[in-house]
């Protein structure tokens, strides 16, 4: 790590992950400096084909961002020296190219073998559990001016740990975002098209009816892929003796025709008597009739199915003999039918896709619960033997900047605490196979409860906080621990952002058959674009004042899939500096569940 920089760095345009994991991950490398004697640390992650430095502590302002070849670090670490999980690469080792990317400290080194040179490289190599290099946690210029002792090496060791876990939720947060994000847009436009028929339907649907209305002996019809090929074929004949005849020995033939066809919008009436046709070779036509004598047909007329520009198919109907020709009526009437198939078929195959792409969702959506799940309770033991040690740390005598590390590296662990308290609730609302049996719940209650939950965080920061509640129980059909959690982060997050001297209100009312909880506030209110995204995972304010202010960007979104769960309706009034009301909307206790059951006391 340097003051001047070695060759040409790249820094990237966009830095890594969100802002709230950047901060985690920053706390991480300071507490390394700090804790461990070390001046400057760093960590960096790969992405793509390259590494991208995440967070330093104690170089100068724009070494966060720079991209290291994949190539350097690689070529490094195999010509380490093994210190248990760290490596060590001693200055006289050191490669120029690793040193274009180095920062490198202006200090003289001591005297002894012991002493740390500006030159020297130690590093701990992060792999996830398939053993791949994910990231790197580099520390620099020790304070005492010497090589790591046994005993500074064993707190690296620790530190190395902590960071790989941290490294791996933050991928998979970033992964999961990116997933999350990616899966609502997919499901908004499926939603559209379910109930609609399959491409088999469609091509079920069609084969008689066809067949009688040309007067035909049977059909076949094949509708293409996305690559222009065959994807389905059906065909259809009078009478109950079938044998399927193999098409695809003359697919080659006819795809190619079918393209051209719908180009040209031509059909094509084809026998051995009319067996010249644009496009179509002897040596082809030949094929085509011994195929026909083959399955006993004399005439078929060939029909391209397609949508705009694109061809998607193709419709043969087929008579036993030519001896009646195919009118121009019937082949206008053909060419029609082409044109209405082909938007069919378009719509069943889109319809397909967009089925698949559920499957695929659905199945997503249970991996992502799975790994969420299995990460929370995985991260859970790690942070707790953490937290325990800094409590413990914090016991002992510690000067004053120890204090404040310990105290820096104690309210990282809250945040990741919390981290993974939303993940694992937002796992939990989100899973689709979770079944939902749902009670009758006095929102009254729930409602009071929460009301005493919140008071004492609410006088802390010198905000009133009020509760207008009707005289008699007022129930919804739900799951009363949802319910509380829903609006328990309604009320924290407005009374978070309502600065001392204001107001929380939380209102509930009947409206008809609808139940109405209003929590309204005085605070900072939220920007128009930030509404717009309010509900996402792992969204934050874009305010410099609600950003100051700790969260995990997962209340909100916790908020959204229980309301959804519950089929309600949620609506926010907002305006920068003015305040912000958020008002839900449920269905009423009708009455039809089999127990009428309370939140208890």
């Amino acid at each position: 790590m340097e003051d001047d920089t070695r060759g040409q760095r790249r820094v990237a345009a966009v830095p890594w992950a969100d802002k709230q994991t950047r901060q985690h991950l920053q706390v991480l490398v300071e507490g390394v400096a700090t804790l461990a004697g070390f001046e400057q640390s760093s960590l960096t992650l790969r992405r793509d084909d390259h590494f991208e430095v995440v967070a330093a502590a104690g170089v100068g302002d724009g070494f966060v961002g720079t991209e290291v070849p994949r190539e350097s670090i690689e070529d490094d670490l195999a010509g380490a020296d093994e210190w248990g999980v760290w490596r060590f690469v001693p200055h006289h080792r050191a490669s120029p190219e690793a040193l274009a990317y180095s920062h490198i400290p202006d200090v003289t080194p001591l005297e002894g073998e012991d002493a740390w040179h500006p030159l020297d490289l130690l590093a701990a190599p992060l792999h996830d559990d398939q053993g791949r290099l994910r990231g790197l946690l580099s520390v620099d210029s020790p304070r005492d001016g010497r090589l790591p002792s046994a005993e500074k090496l064993e707190v690296l060791t620790q530190y190395a740990g902590v960071a790989r876990t941290l490294v791996l939720l933050a991928l998979e947060r970033e992964e999961l975002s990116e997933k999350v994000r990616m899966a609502t847009q997919a499901r908004e436009i499926v939603r559209r098209a379910l109930g609609e028929p399959t491409l088999d339907a469609v091509l079920e649907a069609c084969r008689s009816t066809v067949v009688s209305c040309f007067d035909a002996f049977g059909m076949w019809l094949t509708a293409f892929d996305a690559d222009g090929g065959p994807a389905r074929t059906t065909s259809f004949v009078m009478g109950e003796d079938y044998v399927v005849p193999p098409f695809a020995e003359i697919d080659d033939v006819v795809i190619r025709l079918a393209h051209r066809y719908w180009s040209d919008q031509y059909v094509a009436p084809f026998s051995r008597s009319n067996a010249d046709q644009p496009g179509l070779p002897r040596e082809d036509a030949e094929r085509l009739l011994g195929f026909l004598d083959r399955i006993g047909i004399g005439a078929v007329l060939f029909v391209p199915l397609g949508v705009g520009p694109e061809c998607l198919g193709f419709l043969v109907m087929t008579r036993v003999s030519d001896s009646r020709s195919w009118t121009d009526v019937e082949i206008d009437a053909a060419r029609d039918i082409g044109r209405d198939l082909g938007r069919a078929v378009a719509n069943a195959r889109q319809l397909e896709l967009e089925r698949a792409i559920v499957d695929r969702l659905r199945k997503l959506d249970s991996y992502r619960v799975e790994v969420v799940n299995t990460l929370g309770h995985e991260l859970r033991n790690p942070l707790f033997s953490m937290s325990a040690n800094l409590e413990l740390l914090n016991t002992g005598p510690l000067d004053e900047d120890a204090r404040r590390s310990v105290a820096a590296a104690s309210r990282g662990a809250a945040r990741m605490r919390a981290v993974i308290d939303d993940l694992l609730t937002m796992a939990q609302v989100s899973d689709p196979n979770r079944e939902f049996d749902p009670m009758a719940v006095d929102l009254r209650r729930v409602v009071h409860d929460v009301h005493d939950e919140c008071h004492a965080a609410a006088a802390a920061g010198g905000v009133t906080c009020h509760a207008e509640l009707p005289e008699g129980p007022v129930r919804v059909a739900g799951d009363p621990e949802e319910l509380h959690r829903l609006l328990t982060n309604l009320a924290s997050n407005a009374i978070k952002y309502t600065d001392p001297g204001g107001s929380v209100t939380v209102r509930l009312a009947t409206e008809g058959d609808t139940v109405v909880v209003t929590v309204a506030d005085t605070g900072i209110g939220i920007s128009e674009p930030d509404q717009a995204q309010l509900f996402r995972e792992f969204f934050r304010s874009t305010n410099p004042a609600a950003l100051a202010r700790p969260g995990t960007g997962l209340g909100l979104a916790i908020v959204a899939r229980i309301v959804g769960r519950h089929s309600g309706t949620i609506e926010l009034d907002s305006e920068r500096g003015r305040g912000t009301t958020v008002t839900v909307r449920f269905p009423a206790y009708t009455g039809e569940l089999a127990d009428d059951v309370v939140r208890p006391e």
